[in-house]
């Protein structure tokens, strides 16, 4: 597998450092800004293409790592190209194997590959990739060639539905960016309170750490007959606080002091799913009235 990339940000050049410390083969990139793509080749010693043509000719493996709104731009550049027989992989979270369309006609092999993984820097993120998983979707051929670089690397691979790809992104949207969200909420009414910002990350930092590691703490492995492997303890069980309790008065002070309308519909919108869970903890209870409170029944 020879690799060549298209696009020389944040992606791109992880991507290229990453696999080729792990013993793949990276042609090089191609990039329309010059000074970017000559900087990624140089930082992952490998080699800038003027041309798109010359990266195409000794690659038969194509990352395509722009942006999302790029994405369709290059495939519409490429497949006029002679593309028979390579396989063309973006990296795109939100976006599945569907953009390249009229594949088939190509003679080309297409997939999408998604590294669960926050992209900050340039030059340190792939010192970290190790840890992260990756969602992979699209045609049958194009999965199984990837498999030549799956195998060189630590990572754990998942293979998600392309028609659901949309959904899975949600879901890694919402641990990653809407947690981050609800956090600065957290510090803004801590602020509200008379605490300064710094002191709120302080405060905030132990309480949000050790529901992160009882969510996912593993639970004992079943010794039944049945030899289920032991799984992470999960949400409704680490859960805690007011609502779990069914502390309906404590709600209901919290929503008359929010004072602002979207902190309050994040409150009761994430207070539904938070009483599912406790429902689902506590099937002997009922919150029924926990669930009026909240506007949600």
């Amino acid at each position: 597998m020879q690799i060549g990339i298209i696009g020389a940000g944040k992606v791109g050049t992880t991507l290229g450092k990453y696999a080729k410390g792990h013993g793949a083969c990276v042609t090089g990139f191609y990039s329309r800004t010059e000074s970017s793509g000559q900087e990624s080749a140089e930082f992952t010693g490998t080699t800038y293409f003027k041309e798109l043509d010359s990266l195409m000719e000794v690659s038969d493996t194509l990352f395509i790592t722009t942006t999302d709104a790029e994405i369709g731009k290059v495939w519409d550049c490429i497949a006029g190209k002679n593309v028979k027989g390579k396989v063309i992989c973006h990296f795109s979270g939100s976006l599945s194997s569907d953009i390249f369309s009229n594949w088939e006609e190509t003679g080309a092999y297409v997939c999408s590959v998604h590294p669960i993984y926050a992209f900050t820097d340039k030059f340190t993120a792939y010192q970290n990739l190790t840890g992260a998983a990756f969602a992979a979707e699209g045609c049958r051929t194009a999965l199984d060639r990837m498999q030549e670089l799956f195998r060189l690397l630590p990572n754990r691979v998942v293979e998600v539905s392309t028609a659901e790809k949309a959904k899975y992104h949600a879901a890694t949207s919402i641990a990653s960016n809407h947690v981050v969200g609800l956090i600065s909420m957290a510090v803004g009414l801590m602020e509200e309170a008379g605490i300064p910002e710094a002191s709120a990350y302080g405060l905030l930092k132990p309480l949000v750490e050790n529901n992160v590691k009882a969510i996912f703490a593993q639970k004992p492995a079943d010794t039944s007959c049945t030899g289920q492997e032991a799984g992470c303890r999960g949400c409704a069980q680490a859960l805690t606080g007011p609502i779990e309790r069914n502390d309906t008065e404590t709600v209901k002070g919290h929503l008359s002091h929010l004072g602002r309308q979207e902190w309050e519909d994040a409150y009761r919108a994430v207070g539904a799913v938070v009483t599912e869970l406790a429902g689902r903890k506590h099937p002997e209870r009922s919150y029924s009235e926990m669930k009026k409170i909240l506007g949600r029944m």
